[in-house]
């Protein structure tokens, strides 16, 4: 199995903008599956709960990497506390990113891009909420931005890449990276 190249494309201090751009993004696409990738790097027991209840089924994992009940005793908590749903439902994203507040999260859409490079398997759209990474890393921290990745099968040409974004006003702001 392979990976995804994710260009960042859009950043911004506005999470509104980033969550419009992404959208914009994901109506180049020729398909987007029903499920959503959502991902967080959760800070406290109270907004673990709330992650918990707007997206059931999710995996918790503590800093410890030892699973975590968002139901639990709160002391047995080691945060963040990372959150994983590759099979959301469409209609959690909102209240997802409500319910993380200002902790790194992630929303991807997965789908196929048109044209003899399109790959099921590869191609998407996602935004990095308080973060500039593809994957949210405990390490780093949350950040003041939010970026937009458009990702691709790696043998796709970036000047695809570059077309695919102009379509929704976004532009190549750097290198691609390892995407999922």
């Amino acid at each position: 199995m392979g990976h995804s190249r994710a260009y960042p494309v859009f950043r911004s201090d506005d999470a509104d903008a980033a969550y419009a751009r992404a959208q914009a993004l994901c109506r180049g696409l020729e398909f987007v599956e029903d499920e959503r990738w959502v991902e967080a790097l959760v800070g406290d027991a109270e907004r673990v709960r709330a992650v918990a209840g707007v997206v059931p089924g999710a995996l918790f994992e503590g800093a410890d990497k030892e699973a975590y009940d968002p139901w639990g005793d709160r002391r047995a908590a080691c945060f963040p506390v990372w959150v994983f749903e590759e099979h959301a439902s469409a209609d959690v994203e909102l209240p997802f990113l409500r319910a993380v507040g200002e902790d790194p999260a992630m929303i991807g859409w997965r789908g196929r891009w048109p044209g003899a490079h399109g790959r099921d398997q590869y191609d998407g759209v996602q935004v990095s909420f308080h973060s500039d990474d593809v994957e949210l890393d405990p390490d780093s921290g949350p950040v003041g931005t939010h970026t937009v990745f458009l990702h691709v099968d790696k043998g796709c040409p970036s000047e695809r890449v570059r077309e695919l974004a102009a379509r929704a006003g976004s532009e190549l702001l750097g290198a691609a990276r390892i995407g999922w």
